[in-house]
């Protein structure tokens, strides 16, 4: 190449240089004025949900909110402020400038009294330094004010869940609460927790807890011996442990039919303890009499599962030890129903003490009604009934045999048909022959049928602490606040809350359950060789499986930066090779 040729090339390499310089610096000056974020994680949780975004843009007033954080904050707190940094950035974007944010360090006495007063505490953590422990007090905590009214998220403990507590505050504080009702002189009053591996429930109602985590509701209790308020969005009926009059399920049909959203959960089974003892007998508390009308009904017993929960079993050593508990199915979900905004991207929920659902062709042609089967158990389940089911837990269960799946769970939505409106009310009931309703809803309703209403009721739900919003943790409680706002048809909350559920446990693969299921067989029926079979199966399978697991584990580790470098390569010499051959 002559020294003309050298110097041209050199010439136009400065050039192209300048040009893909000067249009980064332009990008970046752009970027100050428009730019976009994606977020690729699969439950968006470094961006707003649309039910964020919709009510920080729906602001009618000015809100501020005031971070306050100390520069010296030990790990892992020493990275909250740049989270909520860019939390609070997107609120204040998405509200068109009625949001205001503004980050605070106390580090100036002034600062500190002022962060106490807008209820931001002083917390004591832990920093390792020097090969000890040192004691470095600071504040990582919220203040959030709008018109007249102030509240605080008075320390942050973690960045999960925190755009829940965020916008579950800006919900109280910026709108009216949604009414909803809970059906009330069905249940007696609490009793000693039967259940071994729950936690004691709280003196009350059952439903205590469960209210305490709907701020943004105004719940209600409901006497259906009279009609029941149109205002209510829904009302909810929780494990009745008595039963309903014709006149009640008039007045409940009645309010449905005017567009009111019911949902039920449990009422064919109640379970009480006996010195410690749980044990569940069946009952009719004259629900189905409605729910048949519109196709479904709660069936007798309780479905037992193999994929269960496990429960606390004293042993003779005195301790407990953890064992299988069949009667608390693990409820998977398939792709279609995690679509539905009841169980919206929850993985597994557990279902204690659930009966099974029956249907029928009531509404087989009706086009203005829609059923979806949200809930059931795999096909190693079966059905424990009789008068009197023994519910307490055991290292072994007699299973009578297979007969799942069974149904557990149902929504239905559209405007469904009367179950009374040509029905005669029995004679001389002059009350139930009073109360009359349209022949079909006056407009689409959600009607949601469980099997049971354990999972809502305190002795199966954390206890919130005051002044705390944080999601409760579990599938179970999230499955129930969800089926509230899809009832209530009020389901900002729900995408937002389904960030924060827990990671659904390891899937076992099916032919290691299935070669448990085997061995549990062959203990039942003494059969030795047929479980030393079932045994060296297992083994076989968990073999397989660690494999698989080891398999993905360094194909994750090695593989992948081994084909990137393997590209890099294959270019470099593709490259060389066009090099070398270049005729100028």
């Amino acid at each position: 190449m002559s020294k003309k040729q050298q110097a041209r090339a050199a010439s136009e390499s400065a050039a192209f240089l300048l040009i893909v310089g000067g249009i980064l610096v332009l990008c970046n000056v752009l970027g100050l004025f428009f730019y976009a974020r994606t977020d690729t994680t699969e439950k968006e949780q470094y961006s707003l949900s649309k039910g964020s975004l919709r009510l920080a843009g729906a602001l009618k007033d000015r809100m501020e909110i005031v971070g306050y954080f100390s520069a010296d904050l030990p790990p892992p707190y020493n990275a909250t402020e740049r989270y909520v940094r860019d939390l609070l950035t997107e609120y204040k974007e998405a509200s068109h400038g009625k949001i205001s944010v503004r980050i605070v360090h106390p580090v100036k006495d002034e600062d500190k009294q002022k962060a106490e007063a807008d209820g931001v505490v002083k917390v004591q953590d832990q920093k390792f330094e020097s090969d000890s422990f040192t004691a470095v007090e600071g504040y990582r905590g919220l203040s959030i004010k709008y018109l007249a009214d102030s509240r605080a998220i008075s320390h942050i403990e973690s960045t999960d869940g925190l755009e829940y507590q965020l916008t579950q505050l800006i919900k109280e504080m910026s709108g009216e609460k949604v009414k909803i009702g809970i059906v009330s002189g069905h249940n007696i009053e609490p009793q000693q927790n039967p259940m071994q591996m729950m936690q004691q429930p709280p003196h009350g109602s059952h439903t205590q807890t469960i209210r305490a985590y709907l701020p943004t509701y105004d719940v209600q209790d409901v006497d259906v011996t009279k009609e029941i308020p149109k205002d209510l969005k829904a009302l909810l009926i929780v494990q009745p442990e008595t039963a309903f009059t014709e006149t009640e399920l008039r007045y409940i049909d009645q309010y449905v039919m005017h567009g009111g959203s019911l949902g039920v959960f449990g009422g064919a089974i109640k379970v009480e303890a006996s010195q410690g003892m749980p044990s569940g007998t069946a009952f009719s508390p004259g629900l189905n009499k409605l729910l048949e009308k519109w196709g479904v009904k709660i069936k007798n017993g309780i479905v037992a599962d193999a994929q269960c929960g496990r429960a606390r079993m004293p042993t003779s050593l005195g301790m407990a030890i953890q064992v299988p508990y069949p009667p608390v199915p693990i409820v998977t979900f398939q792709d279609y129903q995690r679509r539905h905004p009841v169980l919206f991207r929850l993985d597994q929920i557990g279902l204690p003490y659930v009966s099974p659902l029956g249907f029928n062709d009531a509404l087989k042609a009706d086009k203005d009604v829609k059923r979806v089967i949200l809930a059931q158990s795999t096909k190693q389940a079966w059905i424990m009934d009789g008068a009197t089911i023994d519910l307490k837990s055991r290292d072994r269960w007699e299973v009578p045999g297979y007969q799942g799946p069974f149904a557990l769970g149902v929504a239905i939505e559209g405007q469904l048909p009367s179950a009374f409106a040509k029905a005669e009310a029995p004679s001389g009931d002059a009350a139930a022959a009073s109360i009359k309703a349209p022949a079909r809803a006056e407009k689409p309703v959600h009607v949601l049928v469980f099997g049971s209403g354990f999972s809502m009721r305190d002795e199966f739900l954390p206890a919130q602490q005051p002044g705390a919003h944080e999601v409760p943790a579990g599938g179970g409680a999230a499955f129930a606040l969800n089926a509230i706002d899809w009832l209530a048809q009020d389901s900002d909350l729900i995408a937002i809350r389904a960030k924060n559920v827990e990671d659904p446990a390891l899937r076992v693969p099916s032919n290691v359950k299935e070669a448990e299921n085997t061995i549990r067989q062959a203990v039942q029926e003494q059969d030795e060789s047929k479980a030393q079979k079932a045994l060296e199966d297992r083994k076989a399978a968990v073999v397989v499986w660690e494999q698989k697991k080891s398999m993905y584990k360094w194909g994750n580790t090695l593989l992948v930066p081994f084909a990137f470098a393997m590209f890099g390569v294959v270019r470099w010499r593709v490259r060389s090779a066009r090099r070398k051959n270049l005729k100028l």
